[in-house]
């Protein structure tokens, strides 16, 4: 019996829309007594199911977020007009129920998808035994030894011998003239053979029954000639249908067994022999008592259904590890006896494997995506750090390691290094990424308000306060970072409170008296020596140490040289893309760039770049265009070559060449003006690059950021 999804629908029709909050859903789902329903958005279209699970869960979920926060994707769309066989194909664990104009009527889950397909599965198979022993035809099967596994009721009326007897029996004991065995024998169907039994004159055709090509039995079809002609139509069908429950019982993943009102196994699939560990010719026409204890189950579940007369479920864990479902269901004849019991085992060993599969994909799915979310706030985060140079990469390196933490960071350094950029990077890949990062100069603020403005004032405070009393920063930063730049600049008479909210993570507002807790990551940045404020009783050790468990110092740019041609180009960029410009520098450019101490860093050389871009007119910026002050007869000598160590005259020279072809790369941008640069002819060039194994071409540094390119000339 074929069955449509539409049918087994709920009436309740619920639909959510995608604006709704997460707090309605769950409201509308209990009402309607759902665990799950469709949503749609404003066109009309389905877009997700949310479950009454996961919004009764979602307890640290604002309520008032939309619901498709909490959606699931794992979904398909079928028509209510397609049979629950092909439902149970589509993809995903919800199936949304469409009509023909595609909106959604309902939606249920695969595993009620699955019960409803066994319950149509169990419908069909009662009938189809049903008809089968109602048939008006005589019907017996035997075994290959001749032992009787079927005995219809009209079998019964022709052969005068009682039904319930002949089971198990060998057919010479119910039809001493039968020759059924040679069918077994001989492996050939005979077809219409005429008889006359004391009874009737009849018709009968003889198969053989057969398994993997071997010949298991043989079963008899009986037609009482007078009634050929009324009953051929109805003959055909329950061949049919006979056909049809042998096929079910072959190919049946689930153990089917049928038993007499008495407890005789009359017939059983293959699967069900297997889950016993049985042979099916050993079961067929064997009483459920005799059954040792891998039958104590089927024993169970069978007698339950005798003494109850109605259907029985158990489960049962067996030794090698299988939990087996077994349901059993009686047949009643028309006189309401109990005539057969069809038992139905299935091995949920799989599907519980397949359920904790899809749980474990779930979560592995939810774990990369939140990798996956961490990396791409990583990447976006150290997009503005440029770190070519070793030094600064190993503060880049120890940066994104501790902002997976909460300690307290101190960053020190010349101004204008980048302490807040690297105060900034680790707290947008930290798990505060989606909090607010508040910065304050506490050297920028009078001394007479920095409290004030640090911890906030309550109404009527002090004169001037504002009426309604004013939030602080530590509070603006709850649930964020908050950086205190220039901490060397806090008076010693604040240090105190200072001290005492970074470790009690709790405030006092300026004339208030209730204490509030906070959640706040702190991060201090100074360009002092705070160990020698401390020796000089400028600093309190206490908050010294409470500020400096992890240290960290940016080197000054004229330490690490190495970063200053990647900080140029990237600012470069910058302010070529803010004014639409499209600026380069000569050369010789990077040369003075790569010679200047910078005393102002990083912050020197961004806002000298963003002065030559926008004063130069042309679009090649020369080394004319720099300040006097940095012009090549300023600089004095390159800055010598540092020996840190012995080697040979041979392998110095060759490293010390390797280096300067390389920068000559990075600064001339092409071999024929790096050749111009080192002063050689360009055919050298070439033979050192093949030297020394290195590869014209585009040179990246850390975050992508492109530094310069070399093309070999044609």
């Amino acid at each position: 019996m074929k069955k449509k999804l539409g049918e087994i629908l709920s009436s309740r029709n619920i639909v959510l829309h995608s604006n709704q909050t997460i707090n309605e859903g769950r409201e509308i789902l209990i009402a309607n007594q759902l665990i799950a329903a469709p949503v749609v958005d404003d066109q009309k279209e389905i877009v997700g199911v949310v479950t009454e699970g996961e919004l009764i869960q979602a307890k640290n979920v604002d309520p008032d977020e939309p619901i498709t926060l909490l959606m699931n994707k794992d979904w398909s769309a079928v028509s209510i007009n397609v049979n629950l066989e092909v439902a149970l194909k589509a993809g995903g664990f919800w199936i949304v129920a469409v009509d023909e104009h595609k909106t959604p009527i309902g939606v249920l889950s695969k595993y009620e998808l699955v019960d409803a397909v066994i319950e149509v599965f169990d419908t069909t198979l009662k009938r189809l035994h049903t008809v089968m022993d109602s048939a008006h035809n005589g019907i017996i099967a035997l075994d290959k030894d001749g032992l009787i596994t079927h005995y219809n009721s009209a079998a019964e009326v022709m052969f005068g011998f009682p039904q319930d007897k002949a089971i198990g029996r060998h057919i010479k004991e119910v039809d001493p003239e039968s020759t059924l065995m040679d069918v077994v024998q001989t492996g050939q169907a005979q077809m219409v053979q005429k008889r006359k039994l004391p009874q009737a004159i009849i018709l009968t055709n003889r198969r053989p029954i057969l398994r993997n090509g071997e010949i298991i039995g043989v079963v008899a079809v009986f037609q009482d000639l007078s009634e050929v002609e009324a009953a051929h139509n109805e003959l055909r069908s329950v061949q049919a249908l006979n056909h049809e429950l042998e096929s079910i019982l072959k190919f049946s993943h689930d153990g089917l067994a049928i038993c007499d009102g008495q407890g005789r196994f009359l017939r059983v699939s293959p699967s069900f022999s297997k889950l016993l560990g049985i042979p099916d010719e050993e079961l067929t026409g064997r009483a459920v008592s005799s059954l040792s204890e891998e039958g104590q189950l089927i024993l169970s579940v069978i007698q339950a259904v005798i003494n109850r007369r109605a259907p029985v479920s158990m489960t049962q864990n067996t030794s090698s590890g299988q939990q087996i479902l077994a349901t059993s269901v009686p047949v009643f004849d028309e006189l309401g006896q109990l005539v057969r019991v069809v038992t139905n085992l299935r091995d949920m060993t799989e599907l519980n494997d397949l359920r904790e599969q899809v749980q474990q994909t779930s979560e592995l799915s939810r774990r990369y995506l939140h990798e996956l979310e961490e990396w791409r706030a990583r990447f976006v985060a150290t997009s503005e750090v440029i770190a070519s140079s070793e030094t600064m990469q190993r503060a880049v390196e120890l940066a994104l390691h501790v902002a997976k933490v909460d300690s307290t960071v101190l960053i020190t350094g010349e101004s204008g290094v980048g302490k807040q950029v690297i105060a900034k990077m680790i707290h947008r890949v930290s798990p505060r990424r989606d909090g607010p990062f508040i910065e304050i100069n506490c050297g920028a603020i009078p001394e007479t308000l920095l409290e004030s403005e640090l911890f906030g004032y309550e109404r009527g405070a002090f004169t001037g306060a504002a009426r309604e009393g004013r939030t602080g920063i530590f509070e603006l930063a709850n649930n964020g970072t908050l950086l205190l730049d220039e901490i060397g600049e806090i008076p010693l008479n604040l240090q105190v409170k200072l001290l005492r909210a970074i470790q009690e993570q709790e405030i006092y507002r300026v004339g208030g008296s209730q204490a509030i807790k906070l959640n706040v990551r702190i991060i201090a940045a100074t360009n002092k020596n705070l160990w020698q404020m401390v020796q000089n009783r400028q600093f309190r050790e206490d908050l010294y140490y409470r500020l400096n468990v992890v240290p960290m110092e940016i080197p000054p740019l004229r330490k690490r040289r190495d970063d200053i041609i990647p900080l140029t180009n990237h600012f470069l960029k910058l302010c070529n893309d803010k004014y639409g410009f499209n600026r380069h520098l000569e050369p010789e450019v990077y040369q003075v760039f790569e010679r200047y101490n910078w005393p102002g860093n990083a912050r020197e050389l961004q806002n000298l770049v963003e002065r030559l871009v926008v004063t130069c007119n042309a679009d090649i910026i020369t080394e004319k265009h720099l300040p006097a002050s940095m012009s090549k007869k300023n600089l004095g000598s390159p800055q010598p070559v540092k020996v840190f160590g012995l080697t040979t005259l041979k392998e110095a020279g060759e490293i010390v060449e390797k280096e300067l072809v390389t920068r000559a790369l990075r600064a001339g941008k092409s071999t024929r003006r790096a050749a111009e640069l080192l002063g050689v002819t360009h055919s050298t060039v070439i033979r050192k690059l093949k030297q020394y194994n290195i590869t014209p071409g585009t040179q990246s540094y850390q975050n992508g950021t492109e530094v310069y390119q070399a093309v070999k000339d044609d």
